[in-house]
């Protein structure tokens, strides 16, 4: 129950062109789930990481990660790179994604 509480702390937000997209946003954060229960995630500020990324036949192709934790960074790298995206979408456009992260 409490990896549940965590792992819904996870907020999505797009933050330039090309993320504007909401179906790729839904397939992201259904797919997109964390174990957060071992991060220690700081309660004055939330914690965020910001991917940009291409999509090329169905996969993410990560071109700059970075955040406000290394073991954050690590976990949605992890989890972005074995994602399989089941819609095409155009493989010259940049998406850029923030995900931040806050204590329940």
């Amino acid at each position: 129950m409490e990896k549940l509480m965590v792992i819904a702390g996870v907020v999505f937000t797009t933050i330039s062109l090309g993320a504007e997209n909401p179906k790729l946003k839904n397939e992201i954060t259904d797919k997109l789930i964390l174990d957060l229960s071992k991060v220690e995630l700081e309660e004055e500020f939330k914690d965020f990481v910001v991917v940009s990324f291409h999509i090329c036949e169905g996969e993410i192709e990560i071109t700059e990660i970075t955040g406000t934790q290394k073991q954050l960074v690590d976990k949605v790298k992890t989890k972005l790179s074995q994602l399989s995206i089941e819609q095409a979408y155009d493989e010259e456009t940049l998406y850029r994604y923030k995900f931040t992260f806050e204590k329940q």
